[in-house]
C-alpha cells in the first residue's frame, strides 16, 4: 500500500500553523474560472477530493486543504485551534496566503460546518456555498462512530488500540463508513491519524466540535442567503435525506440534489456526479475578479 497523494501538494504557513493544500486545476489567469475551495470531513482528508478535482480540472483551479488534525497538516498541541470556527479563520488565512480573494466553498461533513462558518464570518469572499451531509445542529453531533473519542477513559484506550493493531483501525473506519473499500483507499484517511501526534490530533480535533456556534454560525449564513447547494447521497446513514431537504429549504433559493448509488463518501463513491454538480452550481455564480 501508497500513502501518496495522486494529486501533488504542498505545505502552506498560516498563523504561525503548517496547513497541507492540494492545489490542481486550470489557471484563473487564463481560463477566468472561479477558484473552488474543498473541504474534507472526518476520518478522512483532502484525497476525498482527488477524482473530483481531476473532473473539474480543465474549468476551474482547485484548492483542497487538510483540516488541522488530519492528513498533512500540523496537529498543534492547543486545543482550541481545532474548533470549527477557528480552522474556518484559518481556511481564510490559507486563502490568503495563495492570493485567492473569492472562490466557491465546498465542504463535506464536518468540513461543512467549517464552509459555514467560513461563510458567516467573510461572506464577501465567498461566492457559492455547496454542502455534503453536514452537521448544523447539535441534535446531529456526536454521531454513532464518534461516540468511543468521546467517552473519558475509552477514548485513548480506543485510539492506541487502532494505533497497535493498523487493520483493526481501517475495520473501525469502514465499519464507521458501512462501506466496503480496497484496504489502499482506506490507508489514505487511516494511516495519517495513526501514531501518536495523528491520534491526539484526532481526539482534540473531535472534542472541539462545537454545534451550538455551528447553529447560530447557521443563522448568520441562512439570512445572507449566499448562492448554495445541498447534496446528499440517498442512503446516507448518518445523516437522513430529509435533514439534508431541511438545510436546503433553510437557505432562500438553495438547490437540494439527493443523489442515489452512495453512502457517507459521497464525493469518492460518485465523483463524476458530484463535479457535474459543482460545475453547473459554480458556473451560474458571478466570476472571480482577476487581477492584473
Amino acid at each position: 500500500m501508497h500513502d501518496s497523494h495522486p494529486l501533488p501538494g504542498t505545505d502552506v504557513l498560516a498563523a504561525g500553523l503548517r496547513v497541507h493544500v492540494v492545489r490542481h486545476g486550470a489557471d484563473t489567469h487564463n481560463t477566468g474560472g472561479l477558484p473552488i475551495v474543498l473541504l474534507h470531513g472526518l476520518p478522512t482528508s483532502s484525497y476525498l477530493w482527488h477524482d473530483v478535482m481531476r473532473d473539474l480540472e480543465r474549468q476551474h483551479p482547485m484548492v483542497a486543504p487538510d483540516l488541522l488534525g488530519f492528513g498533512r497538516s500540523e496537529r498543534p498541541a492547543r486545543r482550541e485551534r481545532y474548533a470549527l470556527e477557528a480552522q474556518a479563520r484559518l481556511m481564510l488565512q490559507v486563502l490568503d496566503e495563495l492570493a485567492i480573494p473569492r472562490a466557491a466553498i465546498v465542504g463535506h461533513g464536518l468540513g461543512g460546518t467549517v464552509a459555514v462558518h467560513m461563510t458567516a464570518i467573510a461572506p464577501e469572499r465567498v461566492a457559492g456555498l455547496v454542502l455534503v451531509h453536514s452537521p448544523l445542529h447539535p441534535e446531529t453531533w456526536p454521531t454513532p462512530p464518534v461516540l468511543p473519542l468521546l467517552i473519558p477513559g475509552l477514548r485513548t484506550a480506543y485510539v492506541r488500540a487502532m494505533q497497535l493493531f493498523p487493520s483493526l483501525a481501517g475495520r473501525v473506519v469502514a465499519r464507521s463508513l458501512r462501506a466496503e473499500y480496497e484496504p489502499a483507499e482506506l490507508h489514505h484517511y487511516v494511516n495519517a491519524l495513526l501514531g501518536t501526534e495523528g491520534g491526539r490530533g484526532l481526539l482534540d480535533f473531535v472534542s472541539a466540535v462545537d454545534l451550538d456556534a455551528a447553529a447560530l454560525a447557521w443563522q448568520e449564513v441562512r439570512e445572507i442567503a449566499p448562492p448554495t447547494l445541498v447534496l446528499w447521497a440517498e442512503d446516507n446513514h448518518l445523516l437522513s435525506t430529509t435533514y439534508g431537504r431541511r438545510l436546503a429549504l433553510d437557505v432562500p433559493g438553495a438547490a437540494w440534489v439527493p443523489i442515489g448509488g452512495s453512502g457517507q463518501l459521497l464525493p469518492q463513491d460518485r465523483p463524476e456526479r458530484v463535479a457535474e454538480e459543482i460545475a453547473g452550481f459554480v458556473a451560474e455564480l458571478s466570476p472571480v475578479e482577476v487581477r492584473s
